[in-house]
């Protein structure tokens, strides 16, 4: 395994600084420079001190726990960062601040210290003994109480996150994924077009990016009255305001969450904040705000204003429907009424509730068609190896460094802007689906397993993405790759569950299972696939037992119970559609390994019978392919599924289906049994079971008693 060398925060720093000064130094202040400035004349150990003490996660950091191999000397090392005033002991801060961060013996100890008079009894929780300390906070006086000299903190730790967040473009980044790199936990880029300020451009940008990027972290901590504080800041007029796309970003985002905090008891702040906030859901909820006040001649401008100018499809949606709901004749809304134009309900056993995607996708290839369950997956994937070499390999493309994922055009969402030429030019090369397969093939074989913000590779993408290709029209296809290109942000999610083939016609389906809602982003992206040509259609689901849906009725016999350490000696299959059985299959498998005496009295199987037997990979896909497209049966049907999950986990292969369980199957519509083990309510239900616990004898008699339990299942679905 690969090791870090001794100071390999300091190298990391290193490189980090190596990058900010040949591209980003103009992005901080004169006094932030003067800072970074002063990290030049430390000598290596103070440096590597300033460094562990600023990286870590608290403001105030226990002098004590200063201990580093790397630092020869601790004292020495810490004095030269006391007198540059690069560190400095808490009594510098207002005690508020360090009181937050202290443990429960320290705050006993700020008590004494400061002879305060209310505090909680001692076996009080910590956050007892901070809320008593903060309500006497004017009475501690730092300078005497002999905690706040044990507490160092850094007046650099707020540049250095600065320095982060410039390199990365976002908070979060930390020295910690350059040394996951160097493990070769954290995969990142070869080589990436590095290039001057591939995040920010101008400094006020960079600022106020940061700024209200940490403004709106501090959200998750900020008590209420804070927060309120927060909001009347944000509404006066001399309030920093943002520059740039990541800037606004965070601001709106921030405007519109305060808003929504501010509601409703601070109605007026709340409206001055969605009035500020160009959100998508601050223009809504300043909308739906107007309209519940009463205010409906500024509800109507606002609506008038976003019809008008928005350029955000889905709050376009949003407007239109509630300017004909609440001034119109229509009452319904227009994702209720694309719901309603589903047409009948499809019927799926209720064993696909959780996944209604698989039960339709069974149900079609019972009707002879194809059908993948992808959702954003294909479409991403097909617009990001479309038009790789822009996203990747141009220089303008916007890659800071070898741990970015998203460019920069796309981030801000003009990456038509930039490209339109390459674009239009890739476009018209795809004169058929075959022309566009080949390049999507010869991108994917350049590029699979490659870091990047579109495309969490696996095994079967490129097939999968095939069969969109091969069958879409390329008209179609091409008109929703420009669409994604001039409004990737809008169009990067929405998309319907299930791309489906018929003979040679591609469809895409939107499944919707009982109490599922169409959200807007959905509408927006199937509009878009409507517009370019797609077939696009939502299918109703309801929980029915479909009389052409296949059951396969599984018992395993094994070496013991757990499935992590023993092994399958025999499988039995019996396959049920209706009311018949159609079909079984039976095999004794080799456990390769040895049966205990117990089990061979249980069942009647030795090692002697199973030696000369298949082993499980040998069985593996005959198991795969009798079961496709059926429902997984078992009389305690997790004991069974375990076990033939870890089987095919042990071959490579990944398996799952829907399942029933015939036991608790049987408690709810055949009640009142003391006992439902497969013997016993055999017994009581009159069905025949000779040879329990040899696998075939068991799976027959629990496809009988899953029939009979299926006839109420159907009787009761018709009542209700």
């Amino acid at each position: 395994m690969k090791t870090l060398p001794e100071k390999y925060y300091l190298s990391h720093f290193n490189e980090l600084m190596s990058f900010l000064r040949s591209t980003s130094m103009h992005l901080f202040t004169d006094s932030q420079r003067l800072q970074l400035k002063k990290l030049s004349l430390l000598n290596e150990s103070a440096l590597c001190l300033l460094l562990r003490i600023v990286n870590r996660k608290s403001e105030f950091v226990f002098k004590a726990h200063l201990n580093y191999d790397e630092i020869t000397d601790i004292e020495q090392a810490l004095r030269e960062l006391l007198d540059a005033e690069l560190v400095k002991f808490a009594i510098h801060k207002p005690p508020h601040e360090l009181i937050k961060e202290l443990k429960k013996q320290d705050l006993q100890q700020v008590c004494i210290n400061s002879n305060l008079e209310s505090t909680p009894v001692k076996s009080a929780k910590k956050q007892a003994w901070v809320e008593a300390v903060l309500q006497q906070v004017q009475h501690i006086n730092a300078q005497q109480c002999s905690v706040f000299n044990r507490y160092v903190y850094s007046d650099f730790k707020p540049i250095f996150e600065l320095c982060l967040f410039v390199y990365f473009g976002k908070l979060g980044g930390t020295l910690s994924q350059f040394s996951m790199r160097d493990l070769g936990v954290l995969n990142v880029h070869e080589k990436a077009n590095t290039q001057i300020n591939a995040h920010f451009d101008e400094l006020e940008e960079a600022q106020t990016a940061f700024h209200f990027s940490k403004l709106l972290q501090s959200l998750k901590t900020l008590s209420d009255d804070e927060k309120l504080t927060l909001a009347h800041t944000l509404a006066s007029y001399d309030s920093p305001q943002p520059t740039g796309f990541h800037a606004e970003s965070k601001y709106n985002t921030l405007t519109y969450k305060l808003a929504v905090f501010c509601l409703p008891e601070h109605t007026q702040l709340a409206t001055q904040l969605m009035t500020l906030s160009g959100h998508v859901s601050a223009q809504e909820k300043l909308v739906r705000t107007l309209y519940s006040q009463g205010d409906i001649e500024a509800c109507k401008q606002k609506l008038d204003d976003i019809i008008e100018h928005s350029a955000d499809e889905g709050l376009l949606i949003f407007a239109e429907d509630f300017s004909r709901r609440k001034f119109g004749s229509e009452r319904t809304s227009i994702l209720t009424d694309m719901l309603r134009s589903a047409g009948e309900a499809i019927p799926l056993d209720e064993a696909f509730v959780g996944s209604p995607e698989q039960g339709l996708i069974d149900n079609f290839a019972r009707q002879g068609i194809t059908g993948i369950h992808c959702e954003n997956t294909i479409w991403r994937a097909l617009f990001c190896l479309t038009f790789w070499p822009e996203l990747y390999e141009h220089e303008l493309s916007g890659l800071s460094n070898e741990f970015s994922r998203l460019p920069k055009p796309i981030k801000e969402n003009i990456f038509y802007d930039i490209f339109a030429e390459n674009i239009e030019k890739r476009l018209a090369s795809f004169s058929s689906n075959h022309d566009l397969y080949t390049w999507l093939l010869k991108q994917t074989t350049a590029h699979y397993g490659k870091p990047n913000g579109f495309i969490a590779w696996y095994e079967s993408l490129f097939d999968e993405l095939s069969l969109l290709v091969k069958h879409a029209p390329i008209d179609a296809l091409c008109a929703h790759l420009r669409a994604m290109a001039k409004n990737y942000k809008g169009l990067k999610d929405g998309y319907p569950d299930l791309i489906c083939v018929k003979g040679t016609e591609l469809f895409c389906v939107e499944v919707k299972a009982p109490g599922d809602s169409l959200r807007r982003n959905q509408l927006v992206t199937m509009n878009q696939l409507l517009k370019a040509g797609f077939d696009v259609s939502i299918k109703k689901v309801e929980w029915q037992i479909d009389p052409a849906q296949p059951y396969v009725i599984i018992d395993v016999e094994t070496t013991g119970g757990k499935k992590e350490y023993e092994r399958i000696t025999e499988v039995a299959m019996v396959k049920v559609i209706g009311e018949e059985i159609v079909e079984h299959w039976s095999s004794l498998v080799n456990p390769n390994k040895h049966i205990p005496k117990y089990i061979t009295e249980l069942t009647g199987i030795d090692n002697q019978m199973v030696r000369d037997a298949p082993e499980f990979v040998e069985i593996a896909e005959h198991i795969e392919s009798f079961t496709r497209g059926c429902i997984f049966v078992a009389h305690n049907v997790n004991f069974d599924m375990g076990f033939i999950r870890a089987e095919f986990a042990r071959c490579g292969m990944y398996y799952k289906r829907a399942k029933l369980c015939t036991v608790s199957l049987g408690r709810k519509f055949i009640p009142g049994h003391k006992s439902y083990s497969l013997g016993n309510i055999c017994k009581d239900l009159d069905i025949s079971l000779v040879g329990h616990h040899r696998a075939l004898n068991d799976a027959m008699a629990t496809a009988e008693l899953f029939i009979m339990i299926n006839q109420i299942r159907q009787k009761e679905s018709d009542l209700s």
